[in-house]
């Protein structure tokens, strides 16, 4: 039955646009399933295959896409008499997961950790303080020469209700404040 009043929920939260009270639902479910997280932290993914071998921290923001992988069934054909393998995902605080982004079994991300999008994250980066991307992701850059790349564009909508004109802000800035490849 909780089941089926979460489902209803979900649609009603999309339909609504009601943002805060769906991840609020994400986060609880994930706490329930036994998941681990801390405050301030964003779901935007799906939910792990096994969440209760997930720990987050404080202030992190998981991208739409990102998975979280606990398990590899791939054993199963290597005639081991076993089926799969599991290791443990912890992310640290302050991290961003970007969009499409894959942790794999085992994987621990230390504080301040960006992962770019795309990126398929193969091992582990305790450190922190670290930008990593590409398949297999590896570092890019640290954390402060991100910052300094990208301080010239960078904007903060929770300042004068920019979040509710969203639009009518981000086209009214100058072509230098976006971001040129």
């Amino acid at each position: 039955m909780n089941r089926v009043i979460r489902k209803l929920k979900k649609l009603w939260y999309t339909y609504t646009g009601n943002d805060e009270a769906f991840l609020a639902l994400k986060i609880q479910q994930f706490k329930e399933a036994g998941g681990v997280c801390g405050k301030n932290f964003k779901f935007y993914c799906p939910m792990p295959g096994e969440p209760y071998f997930v720990t987050i921290g404080d202030d992190v923001t998981i991208a739409a896409g990102a998975i979280l992988l606990t398990h590899d069934n791939s054993v199963i054909k290597c005639d081991l008499d076993a089926t799969d393998y599991f290791g443990r995902v912890t992310i640290g605080d302050s991290c961003f997961i970007g969009m499409n982004s894959i942790l794999l079994p085992g994987v621990e991300l230390g504080d301040h950790t960006i992962v770019g999008a795309g990126s398929v994250v193969t091992k582990s980066f305790p450190e922190g303080n670290v930008v990593i991307a590409g398949n297999p992701a590896r570092p890019i850059c640290t954390l402060e020469e991100f910052r300094a790349k990208k301080q010239h564009i960078c904007v903060n909508l929770d300042v004068d209700n920019r979040r509710q004109r969203k639009r009518e802000y981000l086209l009214s800035l100058p072509d230098d404040m976006l971001e040129k490849k």
